[in-house]
Protein backbone atom coordinates (compact mmCIF):
# COMPACT_ATOMS: atom_id res chain seq x y z
CA UNK A 1 0.00 0.00 0.00
CA UNK A 2 0.95 3.73 -1.13
CA UNK A 3 1.86 5.84 2.55
CA UNK A 4 1.97 9.45 1.96
CA UNK A 5 3.07 10.68 5.73
CA UNK A 6 3.57 14.72 5.28
CA UNK A 7 5.47 16.22 8.37
CA UNK A 8 6.93 19.40 9.31
CA UNK A 9 9.89 18.86 11.27
CA UNK A 10 9.12 21.80 13.61
CA UNK A 11 6.23 19.16 14.78
CA UNK A 12 7.43 17.07 17.41
CA UNK A 13 5.12 14.69 17.29
CA UNK A 14 5.02 13.78 13.97
CA UNK A 15 8.81 12.43 14.90
CA UNK A 16 6.85 10.28 17.41
CA UNK A 17 4.58 8.96 14.62
CA UNK A 18 7.42 8.88 12.30
CA UNK A 19 9.20 6.41 14.69
CA UNK A 20 6.01 4.11 14.90
CA UNK A 21 5.21 4.11 11.00
CA UNK A 22 9.21 2.61 10.08
CA UNK A 23 8.76 0.05 12.39
CA UNK A 24 5.19 -0.92 10.53
CA UNK A 25 6.29 -0.19 6.71
CA UNK A 26 8.50 -3.49 6.50
CA UNK A 27 5.85 -5.63 8.04
CA UNK A 28 3.02 -4.79 6.09
CA UNK A 29 4.20 -3.84 2.73
CA UNK A 30 3.95 0.38 3.09
CA UNK A 31 5.42 2.00 0.65
CA UNK A 32 6.01 5.27 2.67
CA UNK A 33 6.56 8.28 0.98
CA UNK A 34 7.74 11.22 3.23
CA UNK A 35 6.10 14.33 2.01
CA UNK A 36 6.95 18.12 3.00
CA UNK A 37 4.64 20.31 4.81
CA UNK A 38 4.90 23.60 6.26
CA UNK A 39 3.49 25.14 9.16
CA UNK A 40 4.71 28.11 8.40
CA UNK A 41 3.15 27.83 4.80
CA UNK A 42 -0.03 26.78 7.03
CA UNK A 43 -0.02 29.46 9.49
CA UNK A 44 2.03 32.25 8.47
CA UNK A 45 3.43 34.46 11.97
CA UNK A 46 0.71 36.43 13.17
CA UNK A 47 0.08 35.95 16.63
CA UNK A 48 2.68 33.69 17.50
CA UNK A 49 5.30 33.99 20.06
CA UNK A 50 8.80 35.16 18.93
CA UNK A 51 10.25 31.76 19.47
CA UNK A 52 7.94 29.75 17.41
CA UNK A 53 8.48 32.43 14.64
CA UNK A 54 12.39 31.57 14.77
CA UNK A 55 11.55 27.26 14.93
CA UNK A 56 8.82 27.67 12.05
CA UNK A 57 10.97 29.74 9.90
CA UNK A 58 13.96 27.49 10.80
CA UNK A 59 12.05 24.33 9.74
CA UNK A 60 10.72 26.34 6.55
CA UNK A 61 14.48 26.15 5.90
CA UNK A 62 14.86 22.15 6.04
CA UNK A 63 11.23 21.71 4.70
CA UNK A 64 12.66 22.87 1.27
CA UNK A 65 15.21 21.11 1.25
CA UNK A 66 12.71 18.14 1.53
CA UNK A 67 10.71 19.30 -1.10
CA UNK A 68 14.17 19.19 -3.55
CA UNK A 69 15.10 16.29 -2.19
CA UNK A 70 11.58 14.36 -3.09
CA UNK A 71 11.92 15.98 -6.76
CA UNK A 72 15.22 14.41 -7.41
CA UNK A 73 15.81 11.66 -4.68
CA UNK A 74 12.77 10.49 -3.14
CA UNK A 75 14.57 8.33 -0.79
CA UNK A 76 16.62 10.87 0.93
CA UNK A 77 13.62 12.43 2.31
CA UNK A 78 13.58 10.31 5.20
CA UNK A 79 17.32 9.69 5.26
CA UNK A 80 17.74 13.32 5.50
CA UNK A 81 14.70 13.99 7.99
CA UNK A 82 16.27 11.14 10.34
CA UNK A 83 19.57 12.66 9.76
CA UNK A 84 18.31 16.37 10.75
CA UNK A 85 16.30 15.65 14.20
CA UNK A 86 18.82 14.24 16.31
CA UNK A 87 21.03 16.88 15.12
CA UNK A 88 18.07 19.53 16.11
CA UNK A 89 17.66 18.25 19.93
CA UNK A 90 21.50 17.96 20.63
CA UNK A 91 21.69 21.28 19.39
CA UNK A 92 18.98 22.70 21.33
CA UNK A 93 19.99 20.84 24.42
CA UNK A 94 23.20 22.65 24.20
CA UNK A 95 21.20 26.32 23.48
CA UNK A 96 21.89 26.56 19.96
CA UNK A 97 19.33 26.89 17.03
CA UNK A 98 16.91 24.24 15.31
CA UNK A 99 17.50 23.17 12.19
CA UNK A 100 20.69 24.74 11.48
CA UNK A 101 23.28 21.84 10.36
CA UNK A 102 20.98 21.32 7.01
CA UNK A 103 24.48 20.95 5.49
CA UNK A 104 25.47 17.96 8.09
CA UNK A 105 22.35 16.06 8.15
CA UNK A 106 22.74 15.98 4.10
CA UNK A 107 26.31 14.76 4.31
CA UNK A 108 25.05 11.99 7.35
CA UNK A 109 22.01 10.93 5.09
CA UNK A 110 24.55 9.85 2.55
CA UNK A 111 23.00 13.21 -0.02
CA UNK A 112 25.19 15.57 -1.79
CA UNK A 113 25.22 19.20 0.43
CA UNK A 114 24.11 20.93 -2.31
CA UNK A 115 21.12 20.58 -1.31
CA UNK A 116 21.04 22.78 1.30
CA UNK A 117 21.03 25.06 -1.18
CA UNK A 118 17.25 24.95 -1.44
CA UNK A 119 16.88 26.44 2.26
CA UNK A 120 16.70 29.93 1.05
CA UNK A 121 15.16 29.32 -2.35
CA UNK A 122 11.43 30.30 -2.49
CA UNK A 123 10.71 28.68 -5.41
CA UNK A 124 10.42 25.41 -3.53
CA UNK A 125 7.54 27.37 -1.45
CA UNK A 126 4.86 26.36 -4.08
CA UNK A 127 5.50 22.45 -4.70
CA UNK A 128 5.34 22.27 -0.61
CA UNK A 129 1.97 23.85 -1.19
CA UNK A 130 0.83 21.45 -3.65
CA UNK A 131 1.80 18.83 -1.52
CA UNK A 132 -0.18 20.24 1.18
CA UNK A 133 -2.83 20.53 -0.86
CA UNK A 134 -2.88 16.92 -1.49
CA UNK A 135 -3.15 15.56 2.25
CA UNK A 136 -5.82 18.45 2.49
CA UNK A 137 -7.60 16.81 -0.77
CA UNK A 138 -7.23 13.87 0.97
CA UNK A 139 -8.68 14.63 4.14
CA UNK A 140 -11.33 16.58 3.07
CA UNK A 141 -10.42 19.86 4.68
CA UNK A 142 -7.03 21.82 6.60
CA UNK A 143 -5.56 18.67 8.68
CA UNK A 144 -2.56 19.39 10.62
CA UNK A 145 0.59 17.19 11.23
CA UNK A 146 1.39 14.61 11.16
CA UNK A 147 -0.59 13.43 8.39
CA UNK A 148 -1.19 10.50 6.46
CA UNK A 149 -3.06 9.54 3.34
CA UNK A 150 -3.37 6.05 2.52
CA UNK A 151 -3.32 5.54 -1.46
CA UNK A 152 -7.31 4.20 -1.36
CA UNK A 153 -10.17 4.81 -4.43
CA UNK A 154 -10.37 7.51 -3.35
CA UNK A 155 -7.62 8.36 -1.25
CA UNK A 156 -8.19 8.62 2.12
CA UNK A 157 -6.48 11.33 4.48
CA UNK A 158 -6.37 12.31 7.81
CA UNK A 159 -4.60 13.93 10.90
CA UNK A 160 -2.36 11.66 13.35
CA UNK A 161 -2.16 9.61 14.79
CA UNK A 162 -0.38 11.87 17.19
CA UNK A 163 1.19 9.31 19.95
CA UNK A 164 2.47 10.09 23.31
CA UNK A 165 5.11 7.25 22.77
CA UNK A 166 5.25 5.06 19.85
CA UNK A 167 4.43 1.62 20.21
CA UNK A 168 6.86 -1.13 19.05
CA UNK A 169 6.19 -4.92 18.21
CA UNK A 170 2.77 -6.24 17.80
CA UNK A 171 1.35 -3.19 19.29
CA UNK A 172 2.61 -1.25 16.21
CA UNK A 173 1.10 -3.55 14.12
CA UNK A 174 -2.51 -3.85 15.72
CA UNK A 175 -2.33 0.36 15.26
CA UNK A 176 -1.51 0.32 11.92
CA UNK A 177 -4.21 -2.54 11.38
CA UNK A 178 -6.81 -0.60 14.07
CA UNK A 179 -6.26 2.85 12.03
CA UNK A 180 -6.71 1.35 8.80
CA UNK A 181 -10.04 -0.17 9.63
CA UNK A 182 -10.82 3.33 10.73
CA UNK A 183 -10.39 5.05 7.69
CA UNK A 184 -12.58 2.78 5.31
CA UNK A 185 -15.55 4.36 7.58
CA UNK A 186 -16.17 7.67 6.06
CA UNK A 187 -18.27 8.54 8.99
CA UNK A 188 -15.15 8.52 11.45
CA UNK A 189 -14.11 12.31 11.66
CA UNK A 190 -12.16 12.04 15.12
CA UNK A 191 -11.32 9.79 17.59
CA UNK A 192 -8.64 11.56 20.59
CA UNK A 193 -7.59 12.15 24.45
CA UNK A 194 -6.22 15.61 25.78
CA UNK A 195 -2.72 15.70 25.28
CA UNK A 196 0.67 17.30 27.03
CA UNK A 197 1.41 20.77 25.46
CA UNK A 198 5.15 19.11 24.47
CA UNK A 199 5.68 15.64 23.33
CA UNK A 200 8.29 14.02 25.38
CA UNK A 201 11.27 13.28 22.74
CA UNK A 202 13.77 11.13 23.96
CA UNK A 203 17.01 12.96 24.20
CA UNK A 204 15.27 16.45 23.57
CA UNK A 205 15.18 18.25 26.99
CA UNK A 206 12.31 20.93 26.57
CA UNK A 207 11.37 23.66 29.12
CA UNK A 208 8.16 23.14 30.69
CA UNK A 209 5.31 25.19 30.32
Amino acid sequence: MLVDFFIDPACLWSWLTSRWLVQVAPQRNLDLQWRPYSLLLRDGTQGLQEWEVAIRTASHRAVRVMAALRRHDRAGVSRFYEALLPRTFAAVNAGGPPFAELDGALVAAGLASTYAGAADDVAWDEPIRQSMAEAFAAAGGVVGTPAIVLDQDPPVGFLGPVLAAPPTGPEALRLWDALVALAAVPGVLEFSRPRPPHPEIPGLRLPQP
